[in-house]
């Protein structure tokens, strides 16, 4: 006989319980407050009408409340689980979102974040991405090439010589120096450092999300250096650097694919191009699906862009941002 999980989510005046199999599949919902049932398909649907009636019995007893912990409640079908409710925090991230389709989408299910007790039954737990730090990819791979050559890497930082672990070592610095600027955001501004994407050593520097949308950004340290932006390629130092606009963009989009499969709809990212240290800025011609700016401007640009996310949507999108599994999917 299926195993199904109950699990209740109450907030912003709702109080409902979410029905999932142990497996994770979703089997629709009650709404407590207004007596109904919403089913995932037609096949659930006794299901779902089953948990109904059980919950509104057992209102006639004692009042359903947001304070009831759901793990006090006796359930006499051995076929359901209960978990405890979750304390929830509200430390979510705004989200961004240009595409239509994401306003229209009906209102998200809590989160995993919120489900986790559940999920944890038949997943191994997922790790919180808001504890890392900025720079802390590069940081690993700093270390991993000085061990392989201490004395050697010691020598060229004397001597100024242009080693890889320099490389990394300007890189981690760039980052912890945009993450400082983005956590001042401001309210209703959430981000995430170095996100580990597959299984290839691949990460993102920064993930923004905010009323403005999703953002990947890409940190680039080039100390006095100068920078010309065009449309189709950027210049640093008068040479071009023809990759900078293309992996930001490809960047942008794995995120952009795996976003959208952890939330169950879409969810569009914007990449942007982060320079710090820079000496000179020149914005020729704006690239059109890539955003570049310095670390001095990134909070204005963010904050000068229309808010096209509303603050539930961003809440629960981030919900799925902030948890490890969402960016190293099973496959």
């Amino acid at each position: 006989m299926t195993e199904f999980v109950e699990t209740r989510w109450k907030r912003y005046g709702k109080d409902r319980i979410y029905v999932r199999t142990a497996d994770g599949v979703d089997v629709g919902f009650v709404d407590l407050v207004g007596k109904s049932a919403h089913p995932a398909s037609p096949e659930f649907a006794s299901e779902v009408d089953d948990c109904l009636a059980r919950w509104c019995a057992q209102s006639t007893d004692r009042a359903i409340d947001a304070e009831a912990p759901v793990g006090q409640t006796s359930i006499d079908d051995d076929r359901f689980a209960t978990v405890d409710d979750l304390d929830g925090s509200d430390e979510y991230i705004a989200l961004p979102e240009v595409n239509e389709q994401l306003h229209s989408a009906p209102e998200p299910a809590p989160s995993r974040q919120e489900l986790a007790p559940a999920i944890a039954r038949v997943a191994p737990p997922a790790r919180d991405l808001i504890e890392n730090r900025a720079g802390a990819s590069a940081k690993a791979k700093r270390n991993q090439v000085n061990a392989r050559a201490p004395v050697v890497n010691f020598v060229s930082r004397v001597l100024g010589v242009k080693t890889e672990e320099r490389s990394w070592r300007v890189g981690m610095k760039g980052e912890e120096m945009v993450g400082d600027e983005l956590a001042k955001l401001g309210e209703g501004w959430h981000f995430l450092h170095a996100v580990e994407v597959g299984d290839r050593g691949a990460d993102i520097d920064h993930v923004v999300l905010g009323p403005a949308g999703v953002f990947t950004l890409n940190t680039k340290r080039h100390p006095n250096g100068k920078a010309s932006v065009a449309a189709r390629s950027i210049y640093v130092n008068g040479h071009v650097q023809t990759d900078y606009l293309r992996n930001s963009g490809r960047e942008a989009i794995r995120a952009t694919n795996l976003l959208s499969a952890a939330c169950g709809y879409n969810v569009q990212v914007t990449p942007m191009i982060v320079f710090v240290d820079l000496i000179e800025f020149t914005v020729k011609s704006p690239p059109n699906d890539v955003l570049v700016t310095t670390r001095k401007r990134v909070r204005e640009l963010l904050h000068s862009l229309p808010r096209v996310v509303d603050p539930d949507t961003v809440e629960a999108v981030f919900a799925h941002a902030r948890l490890s599994t969402t960016w190293r999917p099973k496959r």
